[in-house]
């Protein structure tokens, strides 16, 4: 649910399946299955691989938030983080990947986008992203963003948390 909601009101709902390798056991491969079991490996294995990529997005996105749960536990996003998750207005529509809830309030300190890309330009996420976080419903100033990329990210100011595999892992 939108890390905004209160879990006890709210009917917004997501679900997914929580063991990485049984998502995609049965996201991607199992529909491969029967092709599979009847000698076409091979010659399946390309399609497979040109799914890996929207796999891999929801995966590395909870990772991002997982870093970032990380960091807040040990009072790198503040002393008063109350809640990190993802936010949604409706879904298919505008989301951001992690928004860090702070205070009493529950006003947005921090958000953030995760890429499976090897290396993004941190500008136009961030323009986009402070685009999306006008819809929160509160929002503290200064707002912190955060981008994330499996390798590198470029171009990112200096007051952006960046965060890479190799912060994660």
């Amino acid at each position: 649910m939108p890390v905004t909601e209160d879990p006890r009101r709210s009917r917004r709902r997501i679900y997914r399946i929580s063991d990485n390798f049984l998502a995609f056991w049965l996201g991607v491969v199992d529909r491969y299955r029967a092709e599979i079991e009847r000698g076409l490996g091979k010659t399946v294995l390309n399609a497979m691989l040109t799914e890996l990529d929207d796999h891999m997005g929801e995966a590395w996105e909870e990772a991002f938030r997982h870093h970032l749960r990380r960091l807040a536990a040990g009072g790198a996003l503040g002393e008063d983080v109350v809640a990190i998750g993802r936010w949604w207005r409706e879904a298919g529509e505008e989301e951001i990947d992690a928004v860090v809830l702070a205070g009493r309030s529950r006003e947005a300190a921090l958000v953030g986008e995760a890429k499976w890309n090897k290396s993004v330009d941190a500008g136009p996420l961030l323009r986009i992203l402070e685009r999306k976080a006008e819809k929160l419903p509160r929002i503290r100033d200064p707002l912190r963003f955060a981008v994330c990329a499996r390798e590198r990210v470029r171009n990112a100011p200096a007051r952006s948390l960046t965060v890479t595999s190799a912060d994660i892992f």
